[in-house]
């Protein structure tokens, strides 16, 4: 959660009155935040809304609150003019560091506190939104010591070399990675690369090497700096357009004008920044549900409107327009929380239950119970490993390279090993196997866990079911002893079980299991049982066979 550190005089000034602690404090509820501390002009506030980079600032938090409190409504348009200013980006940087979106802003006066909080915006949107800038990376620059048209693209180690930013000495790019304190920082987001990325202009000048440094010529901005030039590369188009705006905005919000700019590629061409808007329809009776507030239609429409909405009325359906960076929205009850925002949570008054219940517990979690119960019973050792997991293991390592996009995914994944729902727990269990080769052998495991798949026609877009998979390995392990555990198991759990051969058409859905391998269906559902393919052993790093059975319960 990202903590803002602000000045009270421009916070008031921008807001356009002065405010106590007690009125801060109720004010900062509708950004979620919370003061940290308020030592004289200097206010720290513990800002709790991660998913929405364009409140990380004061600017930010000063345009929520002037809708929030009724002086503005609806989403704020920002005027973009035409801009003549173009950046090619070469192709060679397709596996690098491959997007690139820019844009001007002119007119701004930069004062120390404005580029105090220039600073704090970049570097909470790329650490935090921008994940440690992988996503997205910032730059800022003088314009007025550029040359246009400008160049996005790679050079290798011995083709270049510049001075960064609060350096005397030009290096190459490998030098500031060993060497500068932001390359040593950052050099893992380019290790290993065939070209280094770098912004060059028309007169081979150096502005930058994204996301690791400026130069010290054109990345170097000051109080004497009157108009910007932001560049913001990375690998996700929606990310990387959402920091540029939100940098954009700000600098408007303090009088700055915003000009596009052209980025060229090889086959198309982007106009940034765009300012695009999505819509989102609820109705009246959703928002009922959710909230428990009989609220009128003009009523939902000016709570909306406050939470910066663009509404149209069709009946009982609000049709809900909002700016595209705000990229949290994905379900109506989105936007109903920005309503309830706007209502006042304060205000709600709580009920009486009108029934009083007992619980117990669900059928499903005891017959999981059973199931485990049943298992141990028959000599195997209970595992659990986590429902997040990566493609690496779901996919590479399972011999499934063309599953690889058919995963529930996080959008912004804190690390590669935890980016996606699994979806089948076998390759969880052989990664334990992998782990504990050097212990003890037999190995008999077993597990009962939540899987998720990717289906369009539910109401989520996903289903989640609860799987059963049992793996064995040592030495002498074979298609008997593992059928016979399966057998043993769903006569006793009292399921209907047949067996069935993997066609030719279905072998790359079952490129995981070797020769002794079938397909089974258990109570019409289907699962699998046989051996693990040696290539997929190896990947793992078993030494020894596996033999296992996985099927939904």
């Amino acid at each position: 959660m990202p903590t803002l550190t602000l000045s009270k005089s421009d916070f008031d000034k921008l807001l356009g009155k002065k405010t106590n602690r007690d009125e801060l404090e109720e004010l900062l509820e509708y950004v979620k935040g919370e003061i940290d501390s308020l030592n004289q002009d200097e206010l720290k506030v513990d800002c709790k809304e991660t998913n929405r980079p364009d409140l990380w600032s004061t600017e930010g938090i000063i345009r929520e609150l002037k809708a929030r409190t009724g002086k503005e409504k609806g989403i704020k348009k920002y005027a973009v003019e035409k801009g003549d200013i173009k950046i090619y980006v070469d192709k060679n940087l397709e596996k690098v560091r491959p997007k690139s979106v820019c844009a001007v802003v002119k007119g701004i006066k930069i004062t120390e506190e404005l580029l105090i909080q220039l600073i704090q915006i970049q570097e909470k949107v790329c650490e935090g939104f921008g994940r440690k800038r992988k996503e997205a990376a910032m730059g800022l620059y003088d314009l007025d010591v550029m040359t246009p048209p400008l160049y996005y693209k790679g050079f290798k180690d011995n083709e270049i070399e510049f001075v960064p930013l609060d350096y005397k000495v030009a290096m190459r790019p490998s030098e500031i990675l060993l060497q500068h304190d932001k390359g040593k920082a950052y050099a893992h987001l380019l290790k290993d690369v065939p070209v280094y990325p770098i912004i060059i202009d028309s007169k081979n000048v150096v502005a930058s090497m994204p996301p690791i440094i400026n130069s010290n010529i054109t990345g170097k901005v000051s109080e004497k700096t009157k108009n910007l030039f932001i560049e913001v590369t990375g690998s996700k188009q929606d990310s990387i357009e959402t920091a540029l705006e939100v940098m954009c905005m700000a600098l408007a919000d303090r009088g700055g004008k915003i000009y596009s700019c052209e980025v060229i590629y090889e086959k198309e061409t982007i106009i940034s920044p765009k300012f695009l808007t999505n819509k989102i329809t609820l109705t009246k009776s959703e928002i009922e549900k959710v909230t428990g507030l009989k609220l009128s239609n003009d009523e939902i429409k000016d709570l909306l409107e406050k939470a910066r909405y663009d509404v149209q009325v069709k009946g009982y359906d609000f049709i809900c327009e909002y700016p595209a960076y705000r990229l949290d929205i994905f379900q109506a009850v989105d936007v109903i929380e920005d309503l309830l925002i706007s209502y006042g949570f304060n205000k709600i008054e709580p009920q009486k239950i009108v029934m009083n219940v007992v619980g117990s517990e669900r059928a499903d979690k005891k017959y999981e119970e059973f199931v485990r119960a049943a298992c141990v019973g028959l000599g195997l050792q209970e595992i659990q490993t986590f429902n997040l997991t990566s493609k690496e293991i779901q996919c590479e390592k399972m011999n499934l390279p063309n599953e690889i996009d058919s995963f529930v995914e996080i959008s912004n994944p804190v690390s590669i090993n935890y980016q996606i729902m699994r979806k089948r727990l076998s390759p969880s269990l052989l990664s334990f196997l992998s782990k504990n080769k050097n212990q003890e052998f037999p190995q008999n495991i077993f597990e009962v866990g939540n899987c998720l798949e990717l289906n369009e026609k539910a109401e989520n877009g996903v289903n989640q079911k609860t799987n059963l998979c049992v793996a064995l390995t040592h030495s002498n392990v074979n298609f008997t002893e593992i059928k016979s555990i399966f057998v043993t198991l769903c006569e006793y759990l009292d399921l209907k079980y047949n067996f069935e051969k993997i066609t030719e058409k279905e072998k790359s859905n079952y490129s995981f299991l070797g020769q002794n391998s079938i397909k089974i269906k258990v109570n019409g559902k289907t699962g699998y049982m046989g051996e693990i393919d040696k290539k997929v052993e190896e990947n793992f790093g078993l030494k020894k066979p596996v033999y296992l059975f996985e099927f939904e319960l």
